[in-house]
């Protein structure tokens, strides 16, 4: 059997396959935990309900992720980007519920 017809397709698929680790995406675990750790920086309290991926936008491999906090006796949804080395950015917080 002549292999010699794959050589021209070597180096593009070599490329392809190295290319793959450059935009490994944070897991949806990690996303959440990340995201809970910056809100409580921002909200001395703790996690009430789990945290949840919200969207995912693809070309970025940007997440965006809600974590639930009580802080004294009020509530609130924190909502954080996540990259894809698994870094926080807040964007919003709601006000505080009973």
């Amino acid at each position: 059997m002549h292999l010699s017809f794959l050589i021209p397709y070597a180096i593009p698929v070599a490329l392809a396959v190295s290319s793959l680790s450059l935009y490994a995406e944070c897991r949806d675990l990690d996303s959440i935990k990340s995201s809970n750790e910056k809100a409580l920086k921002l909200l001395p309290g703790e996690v009430f309900l789990p945290g949840r991926v919200l969207k995912k936008h693809h070309p970025s491999e940007i997440k965006e992720v809600a974590s639930y906090i009580k802080s004294g006796d009020l509530y609130y949804t924190v909502f954080s980007h996540i990259n894809a080395e698994c870094k926080a950015t807040l964007i919003k917080r709601t006000n505080g519920k009973h």
